[in-house]
Protein backbone atom coordinates (compact mmCIF):
# COMPACT_ATOMS: atom_id res chain seq x y z
CA UNK A 1 0.00 0.00 0.00
CA UNK A 2 2.94 2.19 0.45
CA UNK A 3 3.80 2.52 -3.15
CA UNK A 4 0.42 3.36 -4.37
CA UNK A 5 0.27 6.29 -1.16
CA UNK A 6 3.40 7.32 -2.78
CA UNK A 7 2.35 7.26 -6.45
CA UNK A 8 -0.09 9.34 -5.15
CA UNK A 9 1.90 12.09 -3.19
CA UNK A 10 3.92 12.07 -6.10
CA UNK A 11 0.56 13.13 -8.55
CA UNK A 12 -0.07 15.47 -5.84
CA UNK A 13 3.42 16.96 -5.85
CA UNK A 14 3.34 17.41 -9.61
CA UNK A 15 -0.37 19.28 -9.05
CA UNK A 16 0.79 21.50 -6.86
CA UNK A 17 4.31 22.46 -8.31
CA UNK A 18 2.18 22.98 -11.34
CA UNK A 19 0.17 25.37 -10.05
CA UNK A 20 3.20 27.04 -8.18
CA UNK A 21 5.52 27.20 -11.03
CA UNK A 22 4.43 29.11 -14.58
CA UNK A 23 7.36 28.23 -16.01
CA UNK A 24 5.74 23.92 -15.38
CA UNK A 25 2.90 24.99 -17.64
CA UNK A 26 1.76 27.05 -20.40
CA UNK A 27 -1.52 29.69 -20.48
CA UNK A 28 -3.65 30.31 -23.07
CA UNK A 29 -6.61 32.91 -22.71
CA UNK A 30 -6.16 32.28 -18.90
CA UNK A 31 -8.26 29.72 -19.05
CA UNK A 32 -6.68 26.44 -19.83
CA UNK A 33 -4.04 24.83 -17.94
CA UNK A 34 -1.50 22.42 -19.72
CA UNK A 35 0.76 20.08 -17.71
CA UNK A 36 3.73 17.98 -19.38
CA UNK A 37 2.74 15.26 -17.61
CA UNK A 38 0.39 12.88 -17.26
CA UNK A 39 -1.63 10.96 -14.45
CA UNK A 40 -2.63 7.84 -15.42
CA UNK A 41 -5.32 5.51 -14.00
CA UNK A 42 -3.31 3.71 -11.31
CA UNK A 43 -2.05 7.30 -10.27
CA UNK A 44 1.65 7.18 -11.53
CA UNK A 45 2.93 10.29 -13.19
CA UNK A 46 4.06 9.90 -17.00
CA UNK A 47 6.28 12.98 -18.72
CA UNK A 48 4.55 13.75 -22.57
CA UNK A 49 7.57 14.91 -24.13
CA UNK A 50 7.22 12.21 -27.09
CA UNK A 51 4.58 13.83 -30.13
CA UNK A 52 2.82 10.21 -29.72
CA UNK A 53 1.68 11.46 -25.98
CA UNK A 54 0.56 14.51 -27.35
CA UNK A 55 -1.23 12.81 -30.36
CA UNK A 56 -2.94 10.88 -27.91
CA UNK A 57 -3.84 13.38 -25.59
CA UNK A 58 -5.34 15.75 -28.47
CA UNK A 59 -7.78 12.43 -29.81
CA UNK A 60 -9.19 12.14 -26.14
CA UNK A 61 -10.10 16.21 -26.26
CA UNK A 62 -11.11 15.86 -29.82
CA UNK A 63 -13.24 12.87 -29.19
CA UNK A 64 -14.71 14.38 -25.71
CA UNK A 65 -15.01 18.09 -27.74
CA UNK A 66 -17.26 16.09 -30.70
CA UNK A 67 -19.56 14.33 -28.11
CA UNK A 68 -20.31 16.99 -26.46
CA UNK A 69 -21.26 19.24 -29.39
CA UNK A 70 -22.91 16.46 -31.02
CA UNK A 71 -25.00 16.37 -27.64
CA UNK A 72 -25.80 19.72 -27.30
CA UNK A 73 -26.49 20.26 -31.55
CA UNK A 74 -28.99 16.92 -31.07
CA UNK A 75 -30.91 19.32 -27.64
CA UNK A 76 -30.67 22.10 -29.54
CA UNK A 77 -32.35 21.22 -32.13
CA UNK A 78 -34.88 18.72 -30.74
CA UNK A 79 -35.96 21.93 -28.78
CA UNK A 80 -35.75 24.39 -31.41
CA UNK A 81 -36.83 22.58 -34.68
CA UNK A 82 -40.70 21.69 -34.10
CA UNK A 83 -40.53 25.59 -32.97
CA UNK A 84 -39.16 26.99 -36.48
CA UNK A 85 -41.13 24.33 -38.57
CA UNK A 86 -44.32 25.66 -36.50
CA UNK A 87 -43.48 29.35 -36.87
CA UNK A 88 -43.00 28.84 -41.13
CA UNK A 89 -46.39 27.22 -41.27
CA UNK A 90 -48.16 29.44 -39.62
CA UNK A 91 -47.06 32.22 -41.68
CA UNK A 92 -47.60 30.30 -45.04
Amino acid sequence: MTSSNDSIKDTLDVIRRALEDENDFSHKNDNVLILNKKINDDGTVKFLNKSNDLNEINNIIDEKLTDLLEKKMTQMLEKKIPVILDNYFKNK
